[in-house]
C-alpha cells in the first residue's frame, strides 16, 4: 500500500518542477551566463521530472503534468515600484 502523503509529495514536487520548466523557458536571459546557467536547471528539471513521471501510477503522472493547465489560477502577482 502507498503512504498518501508520501504520494502527494511527489505530486507536489512533480507539479512544481513543471512550473520551474515552463518559467525558465519564459525567461529571456540578458548574457551567456544567465542562457547557460537557465539552460543547465531547466535540463536537470526535465531530468527529473521524466524521472518522476516514469516511476509514477498513470493517474499521479497526469496529475503532475496537468500542473501547466492551472498555472494561471496560482500565479501570484507582483508589482516592482520604480526606485
Amino acid at each position: 500500500m502507498t503512504d498518501p502523503a508520501l504520494t502527494d509529495r511527489i505530486i507536489s514536487q512533480g507539479r512544481a518542477l513543471v512550473r520551474a520548466i515552463e518559467a525558465l523557458g519564459a525567461i529571456e536571459p540578458t548574457g551567456p551566463f544567465e542562457w547557460a546557467r537557465a539552460r543547465l536547471l531547466m535540463a536537470a528539471y526535465k531530468r527529473r521530472r521524466r524521472a518522476i513521471v516514469k516511476v509514477a501510477p498513470t493517474w499521479a503522472s497526469q496529475e503532475i503534468l496537468s500542473a501547466s493547465e492551472r498555472i494561471g489560477d496560482e500565479r501570484a502577482v507582483l508589482w516592482l515600484g520604480e526606485n
